[in-house]
């Protein structure tokens, strides 16, 4: 039998040493899209604690994913407020369950902060995932969904 290993998530203030791994993460999957972004300013985002909970899942103690639950404001979704956001797996560590352990810890985050709502924007192949974890499409743009997890209902 294949030990899996068990996943554990932790607040990144409590891991400031994984904050550039991280930030190197969303730089080279997302961010170095954008012509304006440097890795220095994801780094600087990824430090802050200003309006978000970020926090980083490790799988026998090697850091092996990271997500953000934050509060921000859409001219385009005035009333979505608080969003799923950078829910990242390397792909070696992909398939062990991280991916869920991360959106499972923001939603209880959620309840905890008693937040009524979160919401995401994702690629299509990625609606599945989401969906088996109680969110919903709300609204499609281009390329991406914006999906919902009524929180407190």
């Amino acid at each position: 039998m294949c030990h899996r290993g068990i996943v554990k998530i932790s607040n990144s203030v409590d891991c400031p040493s994984e904050i550039e791994v991280v930030a190197n993460w969303y730089f080279n999957e997302w961010d170095h899209k954008d012509s304006e972004a440097t890795l220095e300013n994801v780094i600087e985002k990824v430090s802050s604690i200003s309006n978000r909970t970020a926090f980083v899942a490790h799988i026998d103690g090697e850091l092996a994913g990271a997500g953000e639950l934050k509060y921000r404001e859409y001219s385009d979704y005035p009333s979505y407020n608080h969003w799923l956001d950078g829910i990242y797996v390397p792909i070696e560590h992909r398939g062990k369950g991280i991916s869920t352990a991360l959106i499972e810890f923001a939603k209880s985050k959620s309840i905890e902060l008693q937040i009524p709502a979160i919401y995401l924007r994702c690629e299509e192949h990625l609606v599945k995932l989401y969906e088996s974890h109680g969110f919903q499409v709300v609204c499609v743009e281009e390329t991406k969904f914006i999906m919902e997890f009524k929180v407190n209902t």
